[in-house]
C-alpha cells in the first residue's frame, strides 16, 4: 500500500489472498480484528477470538496470519487505508485556501487574517469529525500504545504518522515557512491532543477553549504578514534538514 503519492509505504505482512472470495475472507478477518480492539483492546486479539468474531473457521485466521503480530500489523495497515482520505481532504481544503490568495494578499494583514480564519475553521471541523468517530480513535490509540511493545507495529505506526505529517509539511512549504517540519509537529501534536481531550470528556466539542486553542495554534505557525518572515525559508530550512 502506498500513501501520500509514494512518500511512505506500508505493506501487508500476512499471506496474500488471490481469489475474490479469499480476499473477502481476509478482509472480514481484519475488520473483525478492529472490532475486537474496540471491545477489548489489543490484548483481546487471539486467533480463536478473531475467527469467532469474523464467523470464519479458526484455520482461516492461522492460514493468512501464522503470527499474531502479522495480524495486528495488517489490521493497522487496513485501518490506515480506510482513513487516509480524511487527512487528504483537510490538506486539499488548506491548499485551496492558500492558492486563493495573491502574493500581495498573503503579505497583507487582511490576507493573513483571512487565511487564519479559514484554517482555524478547517482544523476545528477536522478535530470534531475525528472525535466523532470514537471507535476509530480507540483503535488508533490502541495501535500506538501497542507499537511501544511491538517492533513490527512500531515501524508501521511511524510510517503512517510520517505520511500524515508529510501532508502538513507540504502545506507549510507552500507558505514558505522557515521551518515547516517543526510547524507540522506543532499542528499534528495539537490536533491529536485535542482529539484525546474531547474523547476523554475533558473538553466539549463545542467548548470555547477548543476554538481558542486552535486559533492560537494557527496564529503561531502562520508567518507574519511582512515579506521578510515569508522569504527567509530557503537557507534556514537547508540548515535544519
Amino acid at each position: 500500500m502506498t500513501l501520500d503519492n509514494g512518500k511512505s509505504e506500508l505493506v501487508y505482512q500476512g499471506r496474500r489472498a488471490q481469489r475474490a472470495d479469499s480476499r473477502q475472507r481476509r478482509k472480514a478477518i481484519l475488520e473483525a480484528t478492529l472490532r475486537l480492539i474496540v471491545k477489548e483492546g489489543i490484548r483481546g486479539i487471539r486467533h480463536r477470538a478473531v475467527a469467532k468474531e469474523a464467523a470464519v473457521p479458526l484455520a482461516a485466521t492461522t492460514y493468512y496470519f501464522k503470527q499474531l503480530d502479522d495480524l495486528i500489523s495488517d489490521a493497522f495497515t487496513y485501518f490506515v487505508e480506510q482513513n487516509i482520505d480524511q487527512t487528504r481532504h483537510l490538506q486539499e481544503e488548506s491548499f485551496s485556501a492558500v492558492r486563493q490568495l495573491t502574493p500581495e494578499q498573503m503579505h497583507s494583514a487582511t490576507g493573513r487574517r483571512q487565511l487564519i480564519q479559514q484554517l482555524t475553521r478547517f482544523v476545528l471541523n477536522h478535530i470534531r469529525s475525528q472525535a466523532g468517530s470514537r471507535d476509530n480513535r480507540i483503535i488508533e490509540l490502541a495501535f500506538k500504545n501497542e507499537a511501544l511493545r511491538n517492533p513490527q507495529l512500531t515501524r508501521a505506526v511511524r510510517m503512517a504518522n510520517q505520511s500524515t505529517e508529510n501532508l502538513i509539511v507540504e502545506f507549510f512549504e507552500l507558505l514558505q515557512l522557515a521551518d515547516p517540519l517543526a510547524a507540522a509537529q506543532i499542528v499534528h501534536g495539537t490536533i491529536l491532543n485535542l482529539e484525546f481531550q474531547i474523547l476523554s470528556g475533558a473538553i466539549s466539542v463545542d467548548s470555547p477553549l477548543l476554538e481558542r486553542t486552535v486559533t492560537l495554534m494557527v496564529k503561531g505557525v502562520i508567518p507574519a504578514s511582512d515579506a521578510t518572515a515569508l522569504h527567509n525559508s530557503n537557507s534556514l530550512h537547508t540548515q535544519s534538514a
